[in-house]
């Protein structure tokens, strides 16, 4: 029996928790991979409200970066990024 040992699925480096699809083409897009990349594209009120609206490069330069839901601006997926803001008082 293994304690403290998390497998599958569970495993905090496990890619399903940091995959998502692009919203109209179904491709894979790795979230830790896109700051080197640059190739992912969300819309920020969409996604707080909870909708996956994730996009491709292709699609969002194809959308003229503007959301296909709620027209707001398409931005660039830096994690890091919106996290050092956060911080900042």
């Amino acid at each position: 029996m293994t304690i403290g040992l998390l497998r599958g699925v569970e495993k905090p480096g496990h890619k399903g928790w940091t995959t998502v699809k692009c919203a109209i083409c179904n491709k894979e897009l790795d979230l830790f991979q896109a700051y080197d990349t640059k190739d992912v594209f969300y819309c920020p009120t969409c996604v707080s409200k909870g909708r996956e609206a994730y996009f491709c490069s292709a699609h969002a330069r194809g959308l003229h970066y503007r959301c296909p839901y709620c027209g707001g601006e398409l931005k660039p997926y830096f994690p890091l990024e919106e996290s050092y803001r956060q911080q900042r008082p």
